[in-house]
């Protein structure tokens, strides 16, 4: 009893042990992040609503953080104000793209632009020299992708009156004859978009150079979107529109833990329908997070197959030292039988070796050292039956040893009457 005492200590101490090592490698991350999304009433915040119901049912608290776009998103992810932002690709600087990593691009966001119809027909950017034009608000995705797409054209920024407005406030500039002219970069599910599209005292921007710009913007793609794609009932649109789209992309930073990466790309999986290609990792401006490439790769692993997020997790964690423990506990295992047949075996040959010593020399023996042999064979006969407690397979050695005894005692009595 005593061996097995010494060897569940050892067991007990190496798994205490291993433990300690195992919490010290990876600690379990907080349960807790922040996601940055536009304004309340964009497709953004909408979306960070159905993750944080997604998030919150695997015990993640979630706090949603508005901005006034992707610019404002970004410098709070450098600044690891928050831990997820909703941005607009095409937004990013070098800073940005050293910084931060891209968890995947979630769904096409196009570019519009809105002008009055009595402008006639608009197929370039810079036939909207000498208009009044908003080209997004301050810390706008709309306003970063604008600045960079101008540059490339002929569009001449000091011979125009250009505003700095957001969407609502554009559009009822334009109702107010104050605008002419504004660009917005918005899901076609916004039903802002929608009303829009009924104006008859409006029309979208046909780009006729979009290929190009995908060219020299490989962030960007070509965008059609259908005659009554977005209403049949209403017509709307009322014919093929033809658009560049950027993607919007759920971006985070180095501070947040793999865990909670690889468990926001699963809900916005999830969140997706089977034949979307999307969450994606094409489409981006920022590099992609290793724990959102390696599921966007393979998927679920065959542990969150079976449990539940946070326990496929732990399990995940604790393989990595089971390697190591199994390596130390095997041999501990495998010696356990051959040292516990050693240790019965010694007793055996100990006891055999006090009975040797009688049954070679008890022939010699007078009638008193008859009788003092014959009391040492019953004190070791009741030390056998008072001390062995031994297993089916090695009981066999000790019934072999008591028979021996009672053979000896048997003779020896029948000695000891012959005096």
């Amino acid at each position: 009893m005593k061996f097995f005492l010494k060897v569940g200590i050892v067991i007990i101490l190496s798994v205490s042990f291993f433990y300690y090592i195992y919490s010290l490698i990876k600690p379990v991350p907080i349960k807790e992040l922040s996601i940055a999304t536009g304004r309340e009433s964009g497709i953004y915040y909408q979306y960070a609503k159905l993750y944080k119901e997604r998030l919150e049912s695997e015990g993640i608290s979630v706090n949603i953080v508005k901005t006034a776009g992707s610019i404002e998103t970004l410098k709070l992810l450098r600044d690891k104000k928050v831990d997820f932002g909703f941005v607009q690709s095409g937004t990013a600087s070098l800073e940005d793209k050293q910084q931060l990593k891209s968890v995947a691009s979630i769904y096409m966001e196009p570019l519009w632009l809105f002008y009055r119809a009595s402008l006639g027909k608009i197929e370039y950017f810079d036939e909207l020299n000498s208009t009044r034009l908003s080209i997004g608000e301050e810390g706008s995705g709309t306003l970063a992708l604008m600045e960079k797409l101008l540059a490339k054209t002929n569009f001449n920024i000091h011979n125009s009156n250009i505003f700095h407005l957001n969407l609502k406030e554009s559009y009822n500039a334009f109702k107010n004859n104050e605008l002419d002219a504004f660009f917005t970069v918005l899901s076609y599910k916004s039903e802002y978009i929608k009303e829009i599209l009924q104006n008859k005292n409006l029309k979208v921007l046909r780009l006729k150079r979009a290929k190009a710009f995908t060219k020299h913007f490989p962030f960007l793609q070509e965008y059609k979107v259908y005659e009554g794609f977005m209403n049949l009932r209403d017509n709307i649109p009322s014919t093929d529109i033809n658009l560049l789209a950027t993607t919007a992309t759920l971006v985070t930073h180095s501070k947040v833990d793999d865990s909670l990466v690889r468990l926001m790309t699963i809900k916005i999986k999830e969140n997706s329908s089977a034949n979307d290609i999307f969450p994606s990792q094409k489409f981006l401006e920022i590099p992609i997070h290793k724990a959102s490439k390696k599921y966007l790769l393979h998927g679920n692993s065959f542990l969150e197959k079976i449990f539940p997020y946070w326990i496929a997790f732990n399990i995940e964690r604790l393989k990595y030292l089971l390697i190591p423990l199994l390596t130390l506990l095997i041999p501990i295992f495998k010696s356990i039988i051959p040292i516990y047949r050693w240790r019965s075996r010694s007793k055996v040959y100990k006891w055999y070796k006090e009975l040797d010593e009688i049954s070679e020399n008890w022939e010699d023996f007078d009638k008193k050292q008859l009788e003092e042999a014959e009391r040492k064979l019953d004190n070791l006969s009741r030390e056998i039956r008072s001390k062995t407690d031994v297993p089916l397979p090695f009981q066999w050695e000790y019934h072999t040893l008591q028979a021996h005894i009672d053979n000896v005692k048997k003779r020896i009595k029948e000695h000891n009457h012959d005096f």
